[in-house]
């Protein structure tokens, strides 16, 4: 049996037409929303299982102009037995999860994603449909999942076309030892990738690995319970190639990039644009907000060594890469602190004011969280501070004549290539 259709609530042999009018879930307030901030951006009806569900998506988050056809295909395709307990690796803003987690109210539902967005998506879109048997963490891939949170009955992931080979035989390698022994896991994949891993499955580790279901552009495989690796280096699975930046004339930094990063292809040379407006005197502390895997919180650890360095992101692949990669330059320390963090001003009453600000502007955010970012960068700022923020040209033009906050003046250094290097300073205190 390929199990082709199973998950419906009948099971095989029963109409697979869906209900005609599908018990709903309660409706998200528009309060709620306010948990994403200026994230917020739509919402989707979600019908799946028997139930239609109200869902809140963010921008900057995978599948924000409708659910994904892959997460939609692997609904219509879960084992036939109800779970009594299932992770979710990559969960998103739970369009998948969560109607799981509502078709079964007795079954312990663990949410993870390495995004700090999608997990506030999903734990607020969790609490709106009242399902109380969900929790939603952060996490990277198993590395921070809650002791004693395993076994699982079903493992599900939406596996990322961009995570490399090496990282999708880890996953499910790893996830099938979080199972119980009647356990599955089920993941879908874009039918380009469908290949591989059917190559995957013929290695001993991934033995049982079977298709369920292929569609027009997405393929759902199972894999049952078995043993897993031993310590693996979570990082290193992910791991992609290194890329070079000058720190100083003549000293460049390697830097290790991990895949699945969303980078332009000129990222580093705009960088390199915004690293030329750096101050020469040594700034006592720096803050740099979306950090990466460490270009620019890097290249200011080498030029100013004693200065207080606070990098933060919100994506923990990213924080790992960066802390990767100042182990390997031998420069961590106690004045590098790595924070996940979604907004540059979260946790900043744990350190004094910085002298200077370094950041990044997201075009895929959107304007209310750029201007919550400037509003907070300015806040922030110790007197006669000053901040150095990289954006697009196309966002310098449209947005920033009304961002800039009140009280604060803002210098348009350079435009080059299609990106503009922004200061931002202010005379006095609040």
């Amino acid at each position: 049996m390929t199990g082709k259709g199973s998950g419906r609530p009948g099971g095989p042999g029963r109409s697979k037409r869906p209900l005609r009018h599908p018990p709903r879930l309660p409706q998200p307030s528009p309060e709620g929303r306010r948990a994403l901030g200026p994230y917020a951006r739509t919402r989707f009806e979600v019908k799946a299982l028997g139930l239609e569900l109200s869902l809140d998506v963010p921008a900057d988050v995978f599948a924000t102009q409708h659910v994904d056809d892959g997460t939609l295909l692997l609904l219509g395709n879960l084992p036939e037995s109800a779970p009594s307990s299932f992770l979710e690796l990559g969960c998103g803003y739970g369009a998948l999860g969560l109607p799981i987690a509502a078709k079964f109210p007795s079954a312990r539902a663990l949410l993870i994603d390495r995004d700090l967005l999608a997990v506030r998506a999903a734990a607020h879109n969790a609490r709106a449909l009242g399902l109380g048997n969900v929790s939603a963490l952060p996490g990277l891939g198993y590395r921070d999942l809650p002791p004693g949170a395993a076994p699982f009955d079903l493992l599900l992931c939406n596996l990322p076309a961009r995570i490399g080979q090496r990282a999708i035989g880890h996953l499910l390698h790893q996830g099938r030892a979080l199972l119980q022994p009647a356990g599955e896991m089920r993941v879908v994949v874009i039918n380009d990738l469908a290949a591989p891993l059917e190559a995957e499955g013929t290695r001993r580790e991934l033995s049982g690995l079977r298709l369920v279901v292929r569609g027009p552009r997405h393929s759902v495989f199972a894999l049952p319970a078995g043993s897993g690796p031993g310590g693996e280096d979570a990082e290193e699975i992910y791991a992609r190639d290194q890329t070079r930046i000058e720190a100083l004339p003549g000293q460049p930094l390697l830097l290790s990039r991990p895949h699945d990063v969303s980078e332009d292809p000129d990222h580093l040379k705009n960088l390199s644009l915004l690293l030329e407006f750096l101050p020469r005197t040594p700034p006592a502390r720096v803050l740099v907000f979306r950090c990466g895997y460490g270009a620019l919180p890097l290249v200011a650890r080498v030029r100013w060594p004693a200065a207080q360095l606070v990098a933060q992101d919100r994506d923990l692949l990213d924080t790992a890469f960066l802390r990767r990669n100042a182990r390997a330059l031998f420069l961590d320390g106690p004045l590098l602190e790595v924070r996940e963090a979604l907004f540059p001003a979260e946790d900043a009453q744990k350190a004094q004011a910085p002298v200077l600000i370094l950041g990044e502007l997201s075009p895929s955010a959107g304007e209310p969280v750029a201007a919550l970012e400037l509003r907070q960068t300015v806040s922030l700022l110790a007197p006669r501070g000053q901040a150095l923020l990289l954006l697009s040209e196309k966002q310098e033009r449209a947005w920033l004549s009304r961002l800039v906050p009140q009280g604060a003046s803002a210098t348009v250094l350079v435009r080059r290539q299609g990106a503009s290097v922004l200061r931002i300073s202010r005379s006095a205190s609040p």
